[in-house]
């Protein structure tokens, strides 16, 4: 990737780490299978909503053979693929021991952050306008929004949205807030920064429509996402990219990197990554 990687600097990482944990605990269903918790959404099977972050305190990751059956069964078990996300360096041997038990590599997804005064105003894009949805706003505003953030990834639905995921992604926004962009009328694009805590929030779901990608609008919304965070008191914004060119769009708002992400899942569901489409 073309960003260019810091220092990695532990102890952030296991903040990031930390605060990645808390907001999965937020948003989903948890369900421990030591050393690992498993996160499960109410009612959508998409695999980056269903996953596993192995637990805080520090584990040898030796013979996983017992848990992870555990594991693989309890996702199964809910119609959900087998899948983790964590930070690289928070478990360092954890990927070589899910290799062995048969998951494959997703994603090696590079950590960028932004702290205060780093945030780097981007050129305007004729005609685009940015709406703020915070906790207070209707359930269909989240409603749409869900719809447009799964078209723009490539993941449509047959039906709308439920009121009752639309509700869900609400009672989850907490202190974060999601940003529509819009070209006239039309909704295109969707950034979400996720529940803050100890001055960290992260940025997520960066899409864009594919007929109006290429124009400066993911980067757009990236920036005004941590303007918006910083002014509510945010001091470090931080996420993953998914591949080299939303790198660039990313640091074009003023992100640089720092560590990765790994995302496994078992070999039986391997498919290429997710995109961040912007």
């Amino acid at each position: 990737m073309s960003a260019m990687v810091e220092s990695v600097d532990p102890v952030l990482l296991r903040r990031i780490q930390a605060r990645m944990r808390t907001v999965a605990h937020q948003q989903y269903e948890a369900v421990p299978v030591p050393p690992f918790t498993l996160f499960f959404h109410a009612s959508d099977p998409l695999p980056f909503f269903n996953y596993a972050i192995p637990d805080e305190h520090e584990v040898a990751f030796g013979d996983l053979a017992a848990p992870l059956a555990r594991l693989r069964a309890t996702f199964e078990a809910r119609g959900r693929v087998p899948r983790f996300e964590f930070v690289e360096t928070c478990a360092p041997e954890l990927a070589h021991a899910l290799e062995s038990q048969g998951f494959v590599l997703e994603n090696r997804a590079q950590i960028m952050v932004c702290g205060r005064g780093r945030e780097r105003p981007v050129p305007a894009v004729p005609g685009l306008a940015i709406e703020f949805l915070d906790a207070a706003a209707p359930p269909e505003e989240f409603g749409l929004f869900l719809d447009l953030q799964r078209l723009a990834f490539g993941f449509p639905s047959l039906t709308p949205t439920s009121r009752d995921d639309a509700l869900s992604l609400r009672d989850s926004v907490g202190d974060g807030f999601t940003l529509v962009g819009k070209i006239g009328e039309q909704r295109v694009a969707t950034a979400m920064i996720q529940p803050g805590g100890d001055g960290l929030a992260e940025l997520v779901g960066v899409s864009t429509l594919p007929e109006f990608r290429r124009r400066g609008i993911g980067a757009a919304l990236a920036y005004e996402t941590v303007r918006r965070a910083f002014e509510r008191g945010g001091s470090l914004v931080f996420l993953s990219a998914a591949d080299e060119r939303a790198g660039r769009v990313y640091e074009a708002a003023g992100f640089s990197g720092m560590g990765h992400s790994l995302f496994y899942r078992t070999r039986k569901y391997a498919e290429p990554a997710l995109e961040v489409l912007a």
